[in-house]
Formats: structure tokens, C-alpha cells, sequence
């Protein structure tokens, strides 16, 4: 009976590590080249901007991922808010983009990137000083590890 069994479990064991010598485990760290990432976001219009971190695209509220403009009535929202206008002007497309690790904030705004103009205005608030990062979100964020998101202090 061991001798049976051992005639058909040393092909087995055989056929099993060739098959895995040749396709490998399922596994790879790899993507396919012909594998487009998954856009999670949009386009749409720009219909207002609230602030310089907040803005209306179509009719969705946007808050703009891991930067913080000031609020109003506080030292810098005129110009911060004038400078998201320059920017992303009412009636521009703009592409949303969400971060995917928090899609939405506390006040159910989406949260995210957005292109204006092939312009990132998150980075561009950050680099025109009309934004500070937002520190807390940097490990919260899925573009937290983006060079731009670590040049202001991810």
C-alpha cells in the first residue's frame, strides 16, 4: 500500500513545482502594460468657489485634498479665494480626481484633487503661499507620499 502511494505522489509533487516553476504562484508585482488605472473622480464644470480650498464642480461640493486655505474673516481668504478664481475661473472644465482613502469629509464634501487648465490647483495654493498642508491628513490621504504633498510638509 506505501508503495502506491508513493508511485503517485512523487509525480504529483513533480507535475505541482514544474506547474509553479512555470506560471508561479498567481501572483506579481507587475501591472500589465495594457491595464489603465481606475480614474476615481470626473469632469465637470466649475460653478463656484466658495474659498480657496472649497469650490463647486457641476453640483458637487469639492474640498481640495490636504491643503487648508484660510476661512472667511481670517488674514489671506480674499486672496487665496481670488487666486483658486484665476486658476479654475467659473465655467472652466476642471477634473476631480478623489482621493480614495477619504472620499468624503466630515460635511460630506468630495475630497480630492482638481485640475484646472492641465494645472493642479491643490499644489499651486501650496507653492503661491495661499495655503498651508494639512499635516493631519498626511497619513489619511492617498497623496500624502506625492512629492508635492512632501515638499510642504507630508
Amino acid at each position: 500500500m506505501n508503495q502506491i502511494r508513493r508511485y503517485y505522489v512523487v509525480p504529483i509533487v513533480i507535475v505541482m513545482f514544474s506547474i509553479i516553476a512555470i506560471f508561479g504562484f498567481g501572483s506579481s508585482d507587475t501591472i500589465p502594460e495594457n491595464i489603465e488605472p481606475v480614474f476615481m473622480g470626473y469632469d465637470g464644470q466649475i460653478t463656484r468657489v466658495i474659498d480657496g480650498d472649497t469650490l463647486i464642480i457641476d453640483q458637487t461640493t469639492v474640498r481640495l485634498s490636504l491643503v487648508n486655505s484660510p476661512e472667511r474673516d481670517e488674514r489671506g481668504y480674499q486672496e487665496a479665494k481670488d487666486f483658486a478664481l484665476t486658476v479654475c475661473p467659473i465655467g472652466v472644465n476642471a477634473e476631480f480626481v478623489e482621493d480614495t482613502w477619504q472620499p468624503t469629509d466630515k460635511y460630506g464634501r468630495s475630497v480630492g484633487l482638481v485640475y484646472c487648465n492641465d494645472m493642479m490647483l491643490n499644489e499651486l495654493l501650496l507653492t503661491n503661499g495661499h495655503a498651508e498642508i494639512s499635516t493631519y491628513y498626511c497619513d489619511r490621504s492617498e497623496f500624502g507620499s506625492e512629492g508635492w504633498a512632501r515638499a510642504y510638509g507630508c
